[in-house]
């Protein structure tokens, strides 16, 4: 039976950190966050203003030991704003997510007037800062369409030459730089005394996703949630026929950070069902771990280098979402401290600082 439960008039907005590609919102101003002692650098940080973006609260909290981070609006109409800096004034710029524009949001295909912009950008940036550091989150656009993935990869490959260097949060491509991810939180809930018997997937129900292929999978024994907003009516009316007979909830809305830490950290398991080649990595990977909670994921490039390279406790990867009931019978079952101590080895914010450090060496940016 499938349990509906319906959007609240004042719920609060879903935080982004069920994905590492999140919408952003520009403040007004750009001003420097606060910098540990001593520290000199001048480091700016696009998109600067997301709210209730984890990661990019993280990732800045990161800089901040390294210098002064200063962050800069990701809207191509704030340009005239980047006149109150002189050239050269930072030492570094890095940007996030910048090449969504070279994609039209209501076709998925390439859109002219979001390339120049795109590039426009980041000669601007390069005029400002004495290096600029790109950090790729996807390969593609994730909304654009399968037509165009292949031509808008090419314009994102042309663009990172006019970049000093291009950062990933994955290990497995070798002429990139690799920056962790950092973790979400670094203890698991407080009182978290076991899981309950649920599975869950979280963050924005949308096709590419493939949870409709999750659903026909899986076994109708077990409880699944399904939590996160659907703006495509006809696909969400799709996940809601495929999933009549089993035990499958929908919760079709923002959650607050409170229902995302209860739901995920309290859940058997996180289910990753995208396998798609447009996407990196999941930030909803990277939050589960920070809860303590196991992830099953259908195998990716990221995932097929976390079990070669790193030995991290509390993933299993299958091949299809054809294997997802066998990889449930067989879930080991690990205490979520010790799932959050493994992942503190690989994707602490120490260890963030640490590679963010390394690679500002290597690109002689100096205070």
């Amino acid at each position: 039976m499938i349990r509906m439960l319906r959007a609240t008039r004042h719920s609060r907005p879903e935080p982004a950190v069920s994905s590492s590609r999140s919408t952003t919102h520009p403040a007004p101003r750009e001003q420097p966050l606060p910098s540990k002692p001593g520290q000199r650098l001048k480091i700016g940080y696009v998109p600067g203003f997301a709210e209730e973006n984890a990661y990019v609260q993280r990732t800045q909290d990161a800089l901040s030991h390294l210098g002064h981070v200063y962050p800069l609006s990701p809207s191509t109409k704030s340009l005239w704003r980047m006149l109150q800096f002189r050239p050269g004034f930072f030492d570094v710029i890095i940007v996030n997510w910048l090449e969504h524009k070279t994609a039209s949001p209501s076709t998925g295909k390439p859109s002219l007037l979001g390339i120049v912009a795109y590039f426009v950008q980041i000669f601007a940036f390069r005029i400002l800062a004495r290096r600029l550091v790109y950090v790729r989150h996807n390969i593609y656009p994730h909304h654009a369409n399968s037509r165009s993935a292949a031509a808008l990869t090419r314009v994102i490959d042309l663009s990172e030459r006019l970049y000093s260097a291009t950062a990933t949060h994955s290990g497995h491509f070798p002429n990139k730089h690799y920056i962790p991810h950092p973790l979400y939180y670094e203890q698991p809930m407080a009182g978290n005394t076991g899981k309950n018997c649920h599975f869950i997937v979280f963050g924005r129900v949308m096709p590419y996703k493939n949870i409709e292929q999750l659903i026909d999978s899986f076994p109708v024994d077990q409880p699944l949630i399904v939590a996160g907003p659907c703006d495509d009516q006809d696909y969400f009316e799709q996940l809601k026929t495929a999933a009549e007979g089993k035990q499958i909830e929908f919760i079709p809305r923002f959650l607050s950070e409170e229902e995302a830490r209860e739901l995920v950290g309290t859940a058997r398991g996180l289910i990753l069902s995208h396998a798609d080649d447009d996407m990196i990595v999941s930030g909803s990977f990277f939050y589960a771990l920070s809860l303590g909670t196991p992830v099953i994921g259908v195998k990716t490039p990221f995932f097929s280098w976390v079990q070669q390279e790193l030995a991290l406790q509390g993933l299993t990867v299958i091949d299809d979402l054809q294997s997802i009931e066998s990889a449930l019978t067989q879930q080991p079952h690990l205490p979520a401290e010790e799932i959050v101590r493994s992942a503190r080895q690989y994707f602490s914010l120490a260890t963030v600082i640490g590679y963010w450090r390394k690679l500002f060496l290597q690109l002689e940016v100096q205070g």
